[in-house]
C-alpha cells in the first residue's frame, strides 16, 4: 500500500482543520447563490487564477469551479509538474483544467481529448476565450478505448459521464475511440509530452496495453480509479516499471515523473 503524501502547505493545513469548520465553510462558499452571483458579476476567472466561462455550467459548479473546489488536487498538481512543451489531457471535461494552465504557460501546445458530446460543446466555448501568448489549442472528441472504432457514452452529469459497453446503453451516445498511441500518431506529437488524465479508469489500459504510448512522455498527472482488473496500486506499479516514480500523491490524485 501506498500511502497518501503531499508536500503542499495548504493541504498541511487543511489536515489539520477541523472537519466541522471545513464544511461550514464550504456550506457558504460552495452553493447556487455563489454561482449566480459570479455569474451575474460577469467574472472570467477562479481563485486558480485560470480563465471559465461560467454561462456554461449550473450555479453549483460554477460556485465549485469559482472557490477551487472542483478537481482541486488534479489542478494543483497540473500547475506544478505539468511542464511539457506539449501538454495531452485526456478527459477535459468542460476545461477547468486547461482554463487554468492557458493562462500559466507560454508556447506550450494543449491536446486535449474530451467523449462527452455535450461537454465538448462547452469545451469548444471556451477555446474561444483562452489566452494566446503562443499557445496551441486541440480539441478532439473522442474516448479511450482498445480494441474497439467506437464506443457507448453515457453523459449522466458534467462530471459523472462514462464509458457504457452495456447493450443496449440507457441514454448513451456512440462516439468514436482511438488509443494513445493512435492519437500521437495523428496530432504528430512525437517529442516530449506531459500527460494529465482523468477519464474514471480508462487509463488503465493505457499502462498496460499501451506502454509504447508513454516513451516520451516526461511527467503524468492522473487521478486513478479501481478498476475490476486493475487496482490504484497496480497501476502507479505498472508506471513505475516502465520508468516512472511517484513524485507526490493526495488521495487518488497521483504526479509521477520520468
Amino acid at each position: 500500500m501506498i500511502k497518501a503524501q503531499t508536500r503542499s502547505l495548504e493541504r498541511i493545513l487543511k489536515r489539520f482543520t477541523p472537519a466541522a469548520f471545513k464544511k461550514f465553510a464550504l456550506f457558504f462558499m460552495v452553493n447556487p447563490l455563489t454561482g449566480r452571483a459570479v455569474k451575474a458579476l460577469g467574472i472570467k476567472k477562479n481563485l486558480f487564477g485560470g480563465y471559465f466561462d461560467y454561462a456554461t455550467v449550473t450555479d453549483t459548479e460554477a460556485a465549485r469551479i469559482f472557490w477551487g473546489v472542483w478537481e482541486s488536487a488534479e489542478i494543483r498538481f497540473s500547475k506544478r509538474f505539468a511542464t511539457a512543451p506539449t501538454i495531452v489531457e485526456l478527459g477535459s471535461s468542460v476545461g477547468v483544467t486547461l482554463g487554468v494552465l492557458a493562462t500559466q504557460r507560454r508556447n506550450t501546445r494543449f491536446v486535449c481529448i474530451e467523449a462527452s458530446p455535450s461537454n465538448f460543446k462547452k469545451l469548444e466555448r471556451l477555446k474561444s476565450g483562452l489566452p494566446q501568448g503562443g499557445n496551441d489549442y486541440t480539441l478532439v472528441n473522442r474516448a479511450i478505448a482498445y480494441g474497439v472504432d467506437s464506443i457507448n457514452f453515457a453523459h449522466t452529469s458534467t462530471t459523472g459521464s462514462r464509458i457504457d459497453d452495456t447493450a443496449p446503453a440507457t441514454g448513451a451516445q456512440r462516439v468514436p475511440a482511438a488509443t494513445l498511441t493512435a492519437l500521437l500518431r495523428e496530432f504528430d506529437i512525437s517529442g516530449d509530452y506531459t500527460l494529465i488524465t482523468d477519464i474514471e479508469g480508462a487509463e488503465a489500459a493505457i499502462f498496460f496495453q499501451d506502454r509504447a504510448a508513454l516513451t516520451t512522455c516526461s511527467q503524468i498527472v492522473a487521478e486513478l480509479e479501481n478498476t475490476s482488473a486493475h487496482s490504484i496500486e497496480d497501476q502507479i506499479t505498472a508506471l513505475k516499471d516502465v520508468g516512472f516514480r511517484l513524485t507526490e500523491r493526495y488521495g487518488n490524485v497521483i504526479a509521477m515523473a520520468r
